[in-house]
């Protein structure tokens, strides 16, 4: 018997007997917890495709790219945020 097959069935038989253990408003209480927190994952998730397609109707209304002005001033390497070069 391999190791996968032995710990399924070992999983299996720890969750039955919680299950016999908890009463029902438990059981009811922590199937709660878990939908709530599937409930929280899917708005989150539909809240950064929101962001997304915010951010690209954004994009899309300003048309091109602005320039950059005062590019003299940032000509060459920035100091302190490369590696030290030895």
């Amino acid at each position: 018997m391999n190791t996968a097959r032995m710990a399924r069935i070992l999983g299996s038989r720890g969750g039955k007997a919680r299950s016999n253990r908890l009463s029902a408003g438990e059981k009811t209480r922590i199937a709660s917890l878990g939908a709530k927190a599937r409930r929280r994952s899917l708005q989150t998730a539909r809240r950064i495709a929101d962001n997304f397609r915010y951010a690209a109707a954004i994009g899309d209304l300003r048309g091109r790219p602005t320039a950059v002005t005062r590019l003299k001033a940032f000509a060459g390497r920035l100091p302190g945020i490369y590696a030290a070069q030895t």
